[in-house]
């Protein structure tokens, strides 16, 4: 299935016998079966043709606005209730105070566990005072999460272990030469496209498993836009955003210098193209083996469900091992065409 990343306000679109078509200054640029289009994220004030907006309508493909910058500004579908599989599962679970508070435990224990060995490979040959207390404090968060009484007390949980966790990503970031194009402001935008990225490729997988995204357990629904999908992403933050944050600001301080001459719509294109490659690479899956990020959310949608429906004791959330071998999660890219159609 592939992604559709619309990022140039001068190209046109077209249906042409249930395809679609992309086209700049009357070259077609590329053309792919509708059937085989997941999503469509657009960045910035374009619009879509009547024609592809009763396709994207009737095919119920997902679609994301964000800014240029990457900054959320809306979406254009809303899932049915009465086309969601598992709804009235989800219904009941919301009474189910125990099952909630085990998968909160599950989903933010997974979350704090990934930001530890995360800051472990990142910082073996650069540690210092700062990431070395995020790294003891997030072990006694994790220690002490099963003493937890409520959700609410592990929302405070996440929140303590962000502000200290984020405070060791600031301080591995000034370990790298900074540049204009990705100074503090840049960065951050950075992270904040990559957690959007994540959290709408959740929720594809949850639409296409019948999930319905507005039952969160950890993440409110009035604070939160599809709160499940935001749970879910919660075991992800780090080894896929944070990770490939930290590589991409490295990669352009060592071939760019100070990074001046690079255009935004550049970088955005860069940034796009290095998420899909790292959707498409390989990790050490605890149960599953070696396996690509995608295989991983997509058995972590399908643990849910399980636990969800009673099939298991216990949800298991991704927690990923240290390896002191690499300084990176993962280094093994998947051998399969790129899901990524991007409009230059």
């Amino acid at each position: 299935m592939t992604t559709i990343h619309i990022t140039n306000h001068h190209a046109s679109f077209k249906i042409h016998h249930k395809y679609f078509k992309v086209f700049h200054q009357q070259q077609q640029l590329t053309s792919i079966p509708i059937r085989n289009i997941s999503q469509f994220i657009i960045f910035g004030n374009i619009k879509l043709p009547k024609e592809v907006i009763q396709v994207v309508r009737l095919e119920r493909i997902p679609v994301l606005y964000l800014t240029e910058t990457g900054e959320y500004s809306g979406r254009l579908e809303n899932p049915s209730p009465t086309q969601t599989k598992y709804l009235n599962y989800q219904q009941k679970r919301l009474r189910d105070r125990e099952f909630n508070l085990a998968i909160a435990q599950s989903i933010i224990w997974a979350k704090l566990h990934n930001q530890h060995t995360f800051l472990q490979s990142w910082s073996r040959y650069q540690a210092n005072q700062i990431i070395q207390r995020s790294l003891n404090y997030l072990t006694l968060l994790m220690d002490n999460l099963s003493a937890a009484p409520s959700i609410e007390d592990l929302q405070g949980y996440i929140e303590e272990a962000d502000n200290v966790y984020r405070s060791a990503i600031t301080s591995l970031l000034s370990f790298y030469e900074p540049f204009p194009a990705a100074e503090a402001k840049q960065i951050s935008k950075f992270f904040n496209l990559g957690n959007q990225l994540l959290h709408q490729y959740i929720y594809t997988h949850l639409m296409t498993a019948g999930l319905h995204p507005d039952y969160g357990v950890i993440h409110s629904e009035i604070h939160h836009d599809l709160p499940l999908a935001w749970d879910l992403s919660a075991e992800f933050f780090a080894p896929i955003v944070d990770d490939l944050v930290l590589n991409f600001v490295r990669n352009l301080t060592n071939s760019n210098g100070n990074g001046n001459g690079k255009k935004h719509h550049t970088i955005l294109q860069r940034f796009l193209q290095h998420w899909e490659g790292k959707l498409k690479s390989f990790v050490l899956h605890p149960y599953a083996g070696e396996i690509s990020y995608r295989q991983c959310i997509d058995l972590q949608v399908k643990e849910y469900i399980a636990s969800l429906l009673g099939d298991v004791e216990y949800y298991r959330p991704l927690a990923l091992k240290f390896h002191p071998n690499h300084s990176i999660f993962t280094n093994i890219p998947e051998k399969q065409k790129p899901a990524l159609t991007l409009v230059k």
